[in-house]
C-alpha cells in the first residue's frame, strides 16, 4: 500500500491578518487528503461492514500536530498520509507536510474511530479494513503518541473562556461540528499577548463527545506551564466535548 500525497496552496481567504495559514484551514488540508486516500483504499464514507451490513462513519478521536513553520499566503505545501495500527475500535493515520522546496512544515498523527450514523454509537472497524497491510513506522516513534489528558476539577482562576454556538456552516457530513472547527474555538480563548508574541508549535486534542447544530459551548484555556495551555471545550453545564493542549514557542 502506497501513501497518498496532495498539494495545496495557501490562498488569501485561508490566511489571517499576519499572512499565516489559519490552523483550521491547515487541518482541512490534512482531512481532505485522508478522505481521498480512504476512497482509494475502499473505505471511504460511509464504510459498509460486509459481514453485518452496518454502515459506519469515520470520526476523529485524537490529534497531535507538531508545526515546524506555518505556511504563509501563496505558499504551496505537500501533504502525505498513510494509515497504520488498525485495532478493533480505532485506526491510526500519520501525516508529513513539506514545502515545495522539500523543507519540513509539520508532522501529525491521528486516531480515528467509527460510529453508526443511525445510533451515533461506536461500532467495530470492519474486518476488511483491519486486513490491510500497513507497513509504516509511526512518525512519533514507538508507543502511544498521545498524552493522557485529564481536566482539572474546576476551571482555574486564571482561565479565559469564550462562548460559541454550533452553526450550519460548522456541520459536516457526519451531522456534527467538524473537528477543524474546534481548533479555531480553542485558539480564540488563548490570550492575545501569547498569540501576538509566540507561534503555535504543537497542538494535541482528545475528542470526548459530539457537538450538534444549535449547541452552545465554552472554550476554556488556562496556563499549565511555560508556553503551554490546557484547553477544554465544554457544554455550559460542564460535559466536555474535547480536552487539549497547545504549546507555544
Amino acid at each position: 500500500m502506497q501513501p497518498r500525497t496532495d498539494t495545496y496552496k495557501a490562498m488569501s481567504c485561508d490566511c489571517g491578518a499576519d499572512g499565516a495559514l489559519r490552523l483550521p484551514r491547515f487541518l482541512d488540508f490534512l482531512q481532505e487528503t485522508a478522505s481521498e486516500h480512504a476512497r482509494e483504499l475502499g473505505f471511504d464514507f460511509p464504510v459498509v461492514d460486509e459481514a453485518t451490513g452496518e454502515r459506519g462513519a469515520w470520526v476523529l478521536s485524537q490529534l497531535r500536530l507538531r508545526i515546524v513553520r506555518v505556511p504563509r499566503w501563496r505558499e504551496e505545501i505537500r501533504v502525505t498520509t498513510v494509515p497504520w495500527g488498525v485495532r478493533a475500535l480505532t485506526a491510526n493515520r500519520d501525516f508529513s507536510v513539506a514545502f515545495a522546496d522539500g523543507s519540513p512544515c509539520a508532522v501529525a498523527t491521528t486516531r480515528w474511530a467509527m460510529i453508526s450514523p443511525r445510533t451515533r454509537r461506536a461500532v467495530r472497524i470492519p474486518a476488511f479494513v483491519a486486513s490491510f497491510d500497513f507497513p509504516h513506522e509511526p512518525l512519533f516513534g514507538p508507543g502511544d503518541p498521545f498524552s493522557r489528558l485529564r481536566p482539572p476539577v474546576s476551571d482555574p482562576p486564571d482561565a479565559v473562556s469564550t462562548r460559541h454556538r454550533a452553526e450550519r456552516a460548522h456541520i459536516d457530513l457526519n451531522g456534527h461540528v467538524n473537528n477543524t472547527v474546534y481548533a479555531g474555538w480553542m485558539l480564540e480563548s488563548v490570550p492575545a499577548e501569547t498569540v501576538a508574541g509566540a507561534r503555535l508549535a504543537e497542538i494535541e486534542i482528545a475528542f470526548r463527545s459530539e457537538t450538534l447544530l444549535g449547541d452552545e459551548v465554552l472554550s476554556v484555556s488556562a496556563p499549565s506551564g511555560p508556553g503551554t495551555f490546557f484547553h477544554r471545550v465544554r457544554a455550559p453545564g460542564g460535559a466536555d466535548h474535547l480536552l487539549g493542549v497547545t504549546r507555544w514557542a
